[in-house]
């Protein structure tokens, strides 16, 4: 346990120690003796055992109470479910009247159980509530500075590791222009415009990436890159069908870098199987402006079923999925589908939503 949480926990309990013996002083009855001592008067102060013990097991209610509004009922809070969040809330303090109503019950019987004031009980634990969802702020709030912080260093390390790579693209770039130059000149058609396309590719990933966002139009031409360079693989005896429909009405609009790409990448990676049929369907759509409806599906040949299935596989995937997670909350819908042949990508990012 790190240094940070025991603390955590020692002001805890420092709290409810300080909470536990204002409520026994205020809540247990007691009553005052007065005995004579060698002709002094003393004064004493007896605590009634049974209200001892009631105070005691209600404060452990108040503090059991406190905690599940912390650490259970605080998580649909979190999931911005608030009318969910109150009803629970409010079941769990009737929950805890009832235990309570059975508590003074045992201890007193029915008599102190007819006069038990629900009110009192209900204003507690309004009061214990109200303290517990400061302490849901409290964590919220470190969680969310956590991560700000989390996020920097990350940065940060991405950044570094950006300056440690820039001498490898250069090199790369030299040395590609070189064999494009003798390509040319041997007239290899095929291998020049395969080196051309791949320098398009390296020059997008090493000039564009770094930006939070880019313009549409720069993703569909990276896309369409990657599927010229794939084409260079076959020969037009393989059965196989490559379609990118695409709209042109892009219009400036702008999105994160490489969002696309991961899905593309893998429909070939298990969709392409040159000795049999197969086949990459990609559609790229823009509705008002507001919405792009990207779509990528792709078939499954059975040589590649075991690297589909492999936890491997899916880290692409994955990563895509935080990404639209943190870059667009609540403004994309992901659909993913996987049948005996054939899988299936739809995305829709909602702009400016």
């Amino acid at each position: 346990m790190s240094v940070k949480k025991i603390i955590e926990w020692l002001i805890n309990l420092i709290l409810w120690v300080l909470l536990g013996y204002t409520m026994f002083f205020l809540f247990v009855e007691k009553s005052v003796e007065i005995e004579s001592i060698n002709g002094e008067e003393i004064t004493k102060v007896i605590y009634n055992k049974k209200s001892t013990k009631s105070t005691l097991l209600s404060i452990l209610f108040k503090i059991i109470f406190y905690y599940i509004n912390v650490y259970l009922l605080s998580k649909i809070f979190d999931a911005k479910r608030h009318f969910k969040y109150i009803l629970s809330l409010v079941g769990v303090i009737l929950l805890f009247l009832i235990i309570d109503y059975f508590r003074v019950l045992y201890l007193y019987g029915v008599d102190k159980f007819v006069s038990y004031s629900i009110l009192t009980n209900i204003w507690q634990y309004l009061f214990f509530g109200s303290l517990s969802f400061v302490h849901i702020i409290v964590l919220r709030w470190q969680k969310e500075e956590a991560l700000k912080q989390k996020l920097k260093e990350d940065k940060l390390a991405a950044e570094l590791q950006l300056l440690k790579s820039q001498i490898n693209p250069h090199f790369l770039f030299n040395a590609l222009n070189n064999l494009l130059s003798i390509s040319e000149k041997h007239e290899q058609t095929e291998v020049s415009s395969g080196i051309s396309q791949l320098s398009e590719l390296l020059r997008f990933l090493i000039r564009d990436t770094s930006d939070n966002t880019i313009l549409l139009e720069k993703e569909v031409a990276f896309i369409k890159n990657y599927i010229e360079l794939n084409r260079l693989r076959f020969d037009e005896k393989d059965i196989i069908e490559i379609k990118f429909q695409t709209s042109d009405n892009y219009n400036d609009i702008e999105v994160a870098p490489s969002l696309l790409i991961p899905f593309v990448e893998n429909a070939f990676k298990h969709g392409i199987d040159i000795y049999n049929p197969s086949f990459v369907h990609i559609s790229l759509d823009i509705f008002d402006n507001q919405v792009i409806n990207f779509k990528c599906s792709n078939s499954i040949s059975k040589t590649k079923q075991n690297d589909l299935n492999s936890k491997r596989s899916g880290i692409g995937l994955q990563n895509v999925k935080q990404r639209l997670a943190i870059l667009y909350p609540d403004t994309h819908d992901l659909n993913i589908n996987k049948e005996d042949d054939r899988f299936f990508v739809e995305l829709k990012l909602y702009l400016n939503a």
